[in-house]
């Protein structure tokens, strides 16, 4: 459950050099389109939901890429998934999925949960487009992923999921990026679900690898390859589902078809206090760390891909 390949890093990380500071203002100008001249997006607001997807949809042409959208219908409403596909060479067809749920729960602008990760995610469309790769890999948007929707037909990842086991898909493993941008080196400033906090950090300055007992491969590959990359800690787990109810974002829906899927996260609640409230704002994000976190995943899904 706990002990994880390689060495979480530990000290100071050294400045960011020229690309990643572009990388940086990229990923601030992705969540400050979003959660500031956006704002919340969801079905009582769907033509905010729907400018997201249009931004989302653009930022993918932008890099290079053809995206396909797949609908999802709420009653009279029908919203979308946004995917772009690097397409690979296994004669196995087998895929890698990295999502991202571009919507909010009502009454928050929605900068880490989840404009974080759907940032993370347009930045991986741009920096792995001229890569060459034994496994496809699969980068979606997901729509209605919050409350009430989470769990239901409407549920973006899991229509996408029921439809890729439905054609047989051979995905070995989906990771969604869910709230990658707080940060902080407060005393503790980490909270952690019954029993955890023994066996993790009590500083909120590290990125974690979560998913059930299952996907321990996944989660294990994930995060030993992260670590040869990355200038920021990380910690992993992989736990039965129950355990910190591990379950709340898109790679649920992927064990319900019974993929391996894993979480990428800054922990949600546990360590920002502005989640899902008014104050979850583009201010309070620590871009730094989040071009750091993109730089050393393009070159982790690379790696996984080339396998």
């Amino acid at each position: 459950m706990f002990h994880m390949p390689g060495e979480s890093y530990r000290g100071t990380p050294p400045p960011l050099g020229a690309a990643q500071t572009a990388l940086r203002d990229r990923l601030r100008a992705h969540v400050r389109e979003l959660a500031q001249r956006i704002g919340e997006r969801h079905y009582w607001r769907p033509g905010n939901l729907r400018d997201a997807a249009t931004y989302i949809e653009q930022t993918f042409r932008n890099a290079g890429h053809a995206p396909v959208k797949h609908a999802v219908s709420i009653q009279s409403e029908v919203f979308e998934s946004i995917e772009v596909r690097l397409p690979g060479t296994s004669p196995d067809n087998e895929s890698l999925v990295i999502g991202a749920h571009y919507d909010t729960i009502r009454g928050t602008p929605g900068a880490d949960d989840n404009a974080s990760g759907v940032a993370v995610l347009l930045e991986l469309s741009r920096l792995l487009r001229v890569a060459n790769f034994n496994r496809t890999i699969r980068l979606v948007a997901f729509a209605n992923e919050e409350a009430p929707f989470f769990g239901s037909e409407a549920m973006g990842s899991l229509s996408y999921a029921r439809q890729a086991r439905a054609n047989g898909d051979n995905i070995v493993g989906m990771i969604s990026l869910e709230m990658l941008g707080y940060y902080t080196d407060a005393p503790d400033s980490q909270r952690h679900p019954p029993l955890l906090g023994y066996f993790y950090p009590h500083t909120g300055n590290f990125v974690a690898f979560v998913g059930n007992t299952a996907s321990r491969q996944l989660v294990r590959q994930a995060i030993g390859t992260f670590r040869e990359y990355a200038a920021l800690p990380s910690e992993g787990l992989a736990a039965p589902e129950l355990i910190g109810d591990i379950r709340r974002s898109d790679h649920w829906a992927f064990w319900r078809m019974g993929y391996p899927a894993m979480m990428l996260t800054d922990t949600a609640n546990f360590r920002n206090p502005n989640y899902h409230g008014p104050h979850d704002t583009y201010e309070t994000l620590d871009y730094d760390t989040m071009a750091r976190l993109t730089a050393a995943l393009a070159r982790t899904v690379e790696d996984m891909a080339r396998q």
